[in-house]
C-alpha cells in the first residue's frame, strides 16, 4: 500500500505539470534509485514484519506445547498406583527441567517435589525414588532449585507391633533448599560426598560407612558406623547423645582433627574404634604429646 502511493506520488511529481520529455526523463532517472531504495526498504519491512509474526507463532506453539507437557507430567504423577504412569510422568517433566525454560523447570521441579512430599516423607524405598531424585540433581545442577525444605521421619510403630522391622534407609534427594532427616539410617552413596552436603541435618540418624565424615553442627543424637571420620569440631556436635562413647561404632580416626580438647576426656576404644599408628590424630592448635591409644584402639 505505501509502495503504491509513492509510486503514486512520485508519478504526479514528474508528470504534474505536464510532459517535457527531457527534463521529466533527467527527473524520472533522478529519482529512479530513490524508487528502489524505497521498494527494497519496504520489501524488507515486510519480510521482517511477517518473520517477527512466525517467530510468536512459533514461540507461541512451543509454550503450548511446553503447557500441555507440564500437564500431562502432572496428570501421569497423580496416580502412584500405576508405576508405568510414574515413570512416564517422570520422563516427561524430566524433558521441560533439561529444556532450560526457566519457569516451566522450575514447575517441573516442583511437581517432583510434590511427589517426593507425598510418597517419601517417612520411606525411601518407593521404586521412583532413584530416578526421581536423577532429574531433580540434573535440575539443581542447572540453577532450578525449588527452594523448599522437606523433612524426613521415621514413622514410630505402633505400641502392640512386637516385631522388628529392617532400619529404614535414608537417600539423599537433591532440589530442596534443606533437607532434614529423623530417626533411620543414611548409609554411603558413592553419587555424593557427605561433607558437601551442607543443605542436609542428621537427627537421630545412624551415619554408615561413608568416607571423609566432618562432623559439625549439622548432627545431633547421631551415630556413626564403620565411617572415616576427618575432624570433630566439638563436642556440642555429639550433644544429647546418651553417651559419647557409644556415638561411634568401628570408625577410623586416622588424621582425624580434634577441634575440642574436651574430647580427649571420652574413650572411644569400646566401640572398636581406632587409628593406623602411622597416622595418628591431632589436637586443633595443641602442642603437648597426646596417648591416642588411651582414647582410641591403635592399630599397626
Amino acid at each position: 500500500m505505501f509502495t503504491a502511493v509513492a509510486i503514486v506520488a512520485a508519478f504526479l511529481f514528474i508528470f504534474g505539470d505536464g510532459f517535457d520529455g527531457e527534463h521529466d526523463t533527467r527527473l524520472a532517472q533522478a529519482l529512479a534509485p530513490f524508487g528502489v531504495a524505497l521498494f527494497a526498504l519496504v520489501t524488507f519491512c515486510t519480510v521482517s514484519w511477517r518473520g517477527s509474526i512466525s517467530v510468536r507463532q512459533a514461540n507461541q506453539a512451543e509454550n503450548e506445547g511446553r503447557a500441555r507437557l507440564l500437564q500431562e507430567g502432572a496428570k501421569l504423577l497423580s496416580e502412584p498406583s500405576k508405576p508405568s504412569h510414574v515413570s512416564a510422568g517422570v520422563a516427561t517433566l524430566s524433558v521441560l527441567i533439561h529444556s532450560g525454560q526457566g519457569d516451566y523447570a522450575w514447575s517441573a521441579m516442583n511437581l517432583l517435589a510434590d511427589f517426593v512430599e507425598d510418597h517419601m516423607r517417612s520411606y525411601h524405598g518407593n521404586r521412583h525414588r532413584e530416578e526421581i531424585s536423577g532429574v531433580m540433581r540434573s535440575g539443581d545442577e542447572a540453577g532450578f532449585n525449588t527452594g523448599r525444605s522437606i523433612t524426613f521421619c521415621v514413622v514410630e510403630p505402633e505400641e502392640d507391633y512386637h516385631y522388628d522391622d529392617d532400619p529404614v534407609y535414608w537417600h539423599y534427594i537433591p532440589g530442596f533448599a534443606s533437607v532434614k532427616y529423623f530417626g533411620g539410617e543414611f548409609p554411603f552413596d558413592d553419587e555424593y560426598e557427605i561433607d558437601r552436603l551442607e543443605n542436609a541435618s542428621f537427627n537421630g540418624v545412624t551415619i554408615a560407612r561413608w568416607n571423609r565424615v566432618t562432623i559439625d553442627g549439622r548432627f545431633d543424637r547421631s551415630t556413626f558406623k564403620n565411617c572415616a571420620i576427618t575432624r570433630v569440631d566439638s563436642v556440642d556436635s555429639l550433644n544429647h547423645h546418651a553417651n559419647y562413647k557409644h556415638a561411634f561404632e568401628k570408625c577410623d580416626f586416622s588424621n582425624c582433627i580434634f577441634a575440642d580438647e574436651r574430647m580427649l576426656a571420652v574413650d572411644f576404644r569400646e566401640g572398636e574404634n581406632y587409628f593406623r599408628a602411622d597416622a595418628p590424630p591431632t589436637l586443633a592448635g595443641g602442642t603437648a604429646a597426646i596417648d591416642w591409644a588411651a582414647l582410641l584402639n591403635r592399630r599397626e
